[in-house]
């Protein structure tokens, strides 16, 4: 930093050439992004590299002063560089920044709520990044997000199957780890997910992926829907298979509802072919009063008040 002061010092606010390094740190398909106090962007970890460091050293250094965490192994996404890399910082200092990007899913450590240069952190899924990421970020985040699906994509093989036998304790656990409880509540009814079937998807032994249903008269109930396996295609296999086993039992439409935070869902259902009938206004009221554990904000710090209701006729 003595070396950018004194070169600033010569040339003021004129682009100069710097070298940095940045770290994506993913988990289950989320990355950890920080909220820059300077710009009010959300960005990446890192900074410029130091005399006498490697871009390695610095990228382990940056992340630990901004977030707290240590770094395990460090994988090289990529050298971006160019002028999609040319940025004005809010005090008109202007850079061409040369940025060695690197993916972190091993660490440890206590994440810091904030710092002298950051606001906040929030692990934000792949598929909802915020709009106002900071452009310099922005060819490494992507680039990332590339290799891990490409990735999944690779290594995920899995199969469908009733739950049944063990497979039946295993999913329990899930949605009481996951759902904050047994508990689910739909149009206005409490359900005991132990007591409905279902189907999983099922990869090297383990379950990656869950689906319960209800069959009531000829409409069938889609209760809980969960993908642990990002952009493998897990819950359309799961949907896939639930039409089929409706339609075999006679069921003239699916359906389920989802809460207005869950965007990622919304949009996944209107893919898979599913429409929009229904908006059940501030029905969470009902469902906190039946399950209290329901939070008032969900995904994105959006408020959980109403209830979405898709179905597909069959």
């Amino acid at each position: 930093m003595d070396y950018i002061k004194r070169m600033r010092a010569m040339i003021g606010h004129e682009r100069m050439q710097a070298v940095g390094a940045s770290v994506v740190v993913h988990r289950d398909g989320k990355v950890l992004l920080q909220k820059r106090r300077d710009n009010g962007c959300w960005t990446t970890h890192g900074g410029c590299v130091e005399m006498g460091e490697t871009t390695e050293q610095a990228a382990r250094r940056e992340l630990r002063e901004e977030t707290g965490l240590t770094a395990g192994a460090l994988e090289l996404i990529g050298v971006f560089s160019g002028q999609e890399m040319f940025y004005t910082y809010p005090n008109g200092d202007q850079v061409s920044i040369v940025d060695v990007g690197f993916l972190c899913e091993d660490f440890s450590g206590q994440g810091l709520d904030q710092t002298d240069e950051t606001t906040e952190l929030r692990w934000f899924d792949f598929k909802d990044l915020p709009a106002n990421i900071s452009p310099p970020c922005r060819p490494a985040l992507e680039r990332g997000r590339e290799m891990l699906r490409a990735r999944r994509a690779e290594t995920c093989e899995f199969e469908i199957r009733a739950i049944e036998g063990d497979l039946r304790a295993q999913t329990d656990d899930l949605i009481a780890a996951g759902w904050g409880g047994y508990s689910l509540v739909s149009r206005g009814v409490l359900h005991d997910c132990r007591d409905y079937p279902g189907l999983v998807a099922i990869a090297g032994g383990k379950v990656i992926g869950y689906l319960l249903h209800n069959i009531v008269g000829d409409e069938c109930e889609i209760l809980v829907l969960e993908s642990l396996c990002e952009n493998c295609g897990v819950g359309g296999a799961l949907i896939t298979a639930v039409t089929e086993m409706a339609r075999a039992a006679g069921c003239r439409r699916i359906w389920l509802v989802t809460s207005n935070d869950n965007t990622h869902a919304i949009r996944f259902y209107q893919r898979r072919g599913m429409a929009l009938c229904a908006v059940h206004l501030h029905a969470m009221d009902e469902a906190r009063r039946l399950k209290p554990q329901i939070p008032a904000t969900g995904n994105d710090g959006l408020p959980i008040d109403h209830e979405i209701e898709f179905e597909v006729v069959l």
